[in-house]
């Protein structure tokens, strides 16, 4: 990931300063990498034709800005930054869930995959996954930022420890374990 966390976070304190153009310049540089990381994961998924795929990337990574923008709530670095836009991609995914299950009275609702937690076959339901997702949050919070960007934003070790401000060592502890309790929850 290209992102400088000083840069970001200057960028976000001058925005919540009211500087004009800074929440651009941020969304310039974060958009780039999140866009290249949703597709890249997509098609790793999906295949090269993402055939299944109900949301586009650029689609989902809009949405989610539009949320953010809308919300104007101040953050404090880009750990911050990345903790309140998983949210809003989290409500983007089950807003379109449930759309698309209210369109069809239920039948084809939004399915995501888990990567890392199973093998590809394995898909469960996004809202069942939010569930979850909450639960593991409301036990253990940082265990639960650290599954979020992994499976969301598709972050590495060394960047979710750096976005976190924890040691590598840590995010794969909390990784192992989060992978094998949402196995537990989604089976």
């Amino acid at each position: 990931m290209s992102l400088d966390e000083g840069e970001i976070t200057r960028l976000l304190h001058e925005a919540d300063e009211g500087q004009e153009g800074a929440l651009d310049r941020v969304m310039d540089l974060v958009y780039k990498d999140l866009s290249s990381m949703a597709e890249s994961h997509l098609r790793r998924r999906y295949g090269a034709e993402l055939a299944g795929v109900t949301l586009e990337p650029s689609a989902l990574v809009h949405e989610t800005f539009l949320r953010l923008i809308r919300q104007r709530k101040g953050f404090d670095n880009r750990g911050h930054f990345f903790a309140i836009a998983t949210r809003m991609m989290l409500r983007v995914l089950n807003d379109n869930a449930r759309l698309k299950g209210a369109e069809k009275r239920g039948g084809d609702q939004a399915r995501v995959t888990l990567s890392g937690l199973a093998d590809q076959s394995s898909v469960h339901d996004l809202t069942d996954f939010t569930r979850a997702l909450e639960r593991l949050d409301a036990d253990d919070h940082r265990t639960a930022e650290v599954a979020k960007l992994r499976l969301l934003w598709g972050l590495t070790v060394p960047e979710i420890a750096e976005t976190l401000s924890v040691s590598e060592a840590t995010v794969n502890r909390d990784w192992r374990f989060a992978r094998r309790w949402l196995l537990s929850q989604l089976t």
